[in-house]
């Protein structure tokens, strides 16, 4: 969801969520308990066996997934009980309307830099996934992407597709998504399965595709690929500090939706982004990060916790790619960004994700 056009982020916003105030009328229903549920690293129910327990791990710059510092952030990831990282790959494009993808030198991560990474993912013993971005220039979303001439833009998006297809294959990632939040483009279906197609006889492992929440719904190949995604940035509360309890009572609305749209899909669905900043309000506009909100860990770590205990028994999610840890290292008890890294949010993963070891608190990762 971050993009390193600041611009790009502010349509993001006013655009894909145009319709939260609809929905959360709908669907939010706010219930008071006096106990709270369990916590869910005190059943392994919450988190079974088989689950993709995933972070996005970010960067926009040629070099910064092979630095020191990346890999002691993917060493941290481990830690925490994942067993799955996805890295963000970001091609570029002039506006919307343009008919031409492209790699940046300055912004696209090197192949080299995405094949150290891997190889540190992968001595972790965890699972790789690539998961291919298009920012823009003039700062639009890429979900109002619409090429003047289709034909040329899919032409071009297939070569920067496959050429990291192809790595992957030799690097033994295990997913690969075929595009994120693409919404104006979906309706050439043909294009779209001609695409895959040709994505699949590159790379073996499986395919994704991440869709906006508004866009799921709609995306027609579904049938094509082996998961569906969503990016997940719906509300799941109606004001600041809302109790724990509050915020996963709200969340049973959109498992129910969740399910609906799973049986509609036909195939495993994921959350293929899911994230919170550190901030007051964050459950009630989780898309926005622009905004001027106060600092508060502890709500981003009440959300991480509703957030972790409704997903993990649904039976209609085979999994979750929080939403964001950065290569640079980023984090802290002061950042107000999504990242967890240095916040209570990142021991609320621990603990249900399972993770932590005696090797790795020696190494000086936060262990409570």
């Amino acid at each position: 969801m971050r993009h390193r056009l600041a611009g790009s982020r502010m349509v993001d916003n006013m655009v894909r969520f145009s319709i939260t105030a609809i929905l959360l009328a709908l669907f939010i229903i706010v219930i008071s308990c006096d106990t709270l549920p369990s916590d869910p690293s005190q059943d392994p129910s919450r988190d079974p066996a088989g689950k993709i327990r995933a972070v996005n791990l970010a960067d926009w710059s040629p070099g910064g997934y092979e630095t020191a510092v990346s890999m002691e952030t993917i060493d941290r990831i481990a830690a925490t009980g994942a067993n799955t990282v996805s890295l963000v790959i970001t091609a570029y494009q002039n506006g919307p309307e343009s008919g031409q993808v492209r790699s940046d030198r300055r912004l696209t991560p090197t192949m080299r830099a995405v094949t150290r990474a891997i190889e540190r993912i992968h001595g972790n013993g965890m699972s790789a996934a690539f998961k291919p971005h298009i920012d823009l220039y003039d700062g639009s979303w890429r979900g109002l992407i619409k090429p003047g001439d289709p034909t040329a833009w899919f032409r071009s998006y297939e070569e920067f597709l496959l050429e990291w297809a192809r790595l992957a294959e030799t690097l033994d990632v295990r997913y690969f998504m075929v595009g994120t939040e693409l919404a104006g483009t979906i309706e050439h279906d043909e294009m779209w399965r001609s695409l895959i197609e040709k994505v699949r006889n590159a790379f073996s492992g499986e395919l994704m595709y991440a869709a906006s929440w508004d866009e799921a719904s709609r995306v027609p190949f579904w049938d094509a690929l082996d998961y569906a995604g969503v990016d997940f940035y719906l509300p799941v509360t109606s004001r600041n500090d809302p109790a724990r309890s509050e915020i996963l009572s709200s969340w049973q609305q959109w498992l129910e939706q969740l399910g609906l749209l799973q049986n509609r899909t036909g195939i495993p669905l994921l959350l293929t982004e899911i994230g919170y900043r550190s901030v007051d309000g964050a459950g009630i506009h989780p898309y926005s990060f622009l905004d001027d909100a106060p600092l508060d860990t502890g709500e981003q770590a009440d959300l991480y916790w509703a957030a972790l205990e409704a997903t993990g028994p649904s039976e209609a999610l085979e999994g979750i790619f929080w939403w964001n840890w950065l290569a640079s290292g980023e984090g802290g008890n002061r950042n107000r960004d999504y990242t967890p890294v240095g916040k209570e949010a990142e021991q609320v993963l621990i603990r249900a994700w399972g993770g932590i070891s005696k090797r790795v608190a020696r190494q000086g990762f936060p262990v409570e």
